[in-house]
């Protein structure tokens, strides 16, 4: 690449951070914060393009903004949109993981380097797992947001671009999911780089609320079993709870909050700064959910000095900074007794809960930074064969 150009990224994904756009998830939230590192600090020399994965642009609409980077969505006229992507010139491609409808891209770009940010990679028990999750009361219903997709062809992007002598780098924010690789995607590479999430939540200040607070940071959909947390709180009448999201899915599949408890609190979305001011009020971060990657809302609560109770464990993170319960399958009910034991001691030992939020506060700082992110991604750039971006 001639020296002083800027390298054009195109980051491909299926959600971004935006309620216009699709549903709120790590993600989604992942794009939003390579927007904020990249254009809000020009002199990285890197011009950032969203490309969605699955999303069709609809006549006669204005192409979309997303946290100030053009978003180019698909088009049914696949020559007019292959050719609009030849157009953009791009010098490497970021997948936000991988989905078998982000193929049709690769294969347009032949050559254009291909980093694959390995967030969520899903074996097959994963999914297995995943797809046993039933709404209480509604067993014969399949919820909907359940099914996970068949990526291994992954696969055949890495052999044909080995045709083409292109690079595919692997990357992932958490260590243990490279072991997923080969049953997630088909391909076991032979070096993954550990690429580490821009966690930038900045409370104002760390100061907990005067009576016991528990939240739950998460869309309120079947996979992260929200109810779990509802019947948690029915047995803590005297705790505020707070459930921190919405949900993506509506209608028959989803799950409705009904008949909730007093003490449970539905604000819906919450903006960055009002987020990390609940945070820092938090007690504890509840996170009820079948399964998780290494989940965003366990880093940015740890940020804010709040310890983890979870019924999973991603990189042992749970049980290193909080209180991990046990494995509960299905709707995950017969795990109640176990959250119940794990929060009344929690709640009742402040002394652990702020040992466990400062260690957890410095775990984040020290590990998943932009400037940790930055060292990481020149690393995978250089690897590319393309001029690495100053910092």
């Amino acid at each position: 690449m001639p020296t002083g150009k800027k390298i054009r990224l195109g980051v491909i994904s299926n959600e971004f951070f935006d309620p216009s756009l699709g549903r709120m998830g790590g993600f989604g939230w992942a794009t939003r914060q390579l927007a904020h590192c990249f254009n809000d600090n020009p002199h990285l020399g890197v011009d950032l393009v969203f490309l969605s994965g699955d999303k069709y642009a609809r006549k006669k609409r204005v192409a979309p903004i997303a946290h100030g980077t053009r978003l180019i969505l698909r088009e049914r006229n696949t020559l007019r949109y292959f050719m609009r992507l030849w157009r953009e010139h791009f010098d490497l491609l970021l997948s936000i993981d991988y989905r078998p409808k982000y193929r049709a891209i690769f294969h347009v770009l032949p050559r254009t380097p291909i980093i694959v940010w390995a967030r969520d990679p899903r074996t097959a028990e994963d999914a297995a797992r995943i797809s046993a999750v039933r709404i209480p009361g509604e067993e014969t219903v399949p919820p909907q947001g359940i099914k996970t997709p068949d990526c291994t062809s992954l696969a055949s992007v890495v052999r044909t671009s080995a045709w083409w002598r292109r690079p595919v780098l692997f990357a992932t924010p958490a260590p243990f999911l490279a072991d997923k690789f080969m049953d997630a995607y088909g391909v076991q590479p032979s070096a993954v780089t550990m690429l580490p999430n821009i966690v930038d939540i900045e409370p104002a200040s760390i100061k907990k609320s005067e009576t016991p607070m528990v939240v739950f940071l998460g869309r309120l959909d079947p996979l992260k079993r929200p109810w779990i947390f509802v019947e948690l709180a029915r047995r803590f009448p005297d705790v505020r709870f707070l459930l921190l999201g919405q949900a993506h899915f509506h209608g028959k599949g989803a799950w409705e909050p009904q008949t909730l408890p007093p003490n449970v609190e539905l604000t819906g979305h919450v903006g960055e700064q009002a987020k990390a001011s609940l945070l820092s009020e938090a007690w504890v971060l509840v996170n009820t959910s079948v399964h998780e990657g290494l989940a965003v809302s366990f880093q940015e609560a740890l940020r804010c000095e709040t310890p983890l109770l979870s019924c999973v464990n991603p990189q042992n993170i749970v049980s290193r900074f909080g209180i991990y319960v046990g494995r509960y399958d299905g709707d995950g009910m017969d795990g109640i007794p176990h959250f119940i034991e794990a929060l009344s001691h929690l709640l009742t030992n402040s002394e652990l809960r702020s040992r466990l939020g400062k260690e957890g506060s410095a775990w984040v700082r020290e590990t998943h930074t932009r400037e940790r992110f930055l060292d990481a991604f020149s690393d995978l750039v250089a690897r590319a064969r393309i001029r690495a971006p100053h910092k």
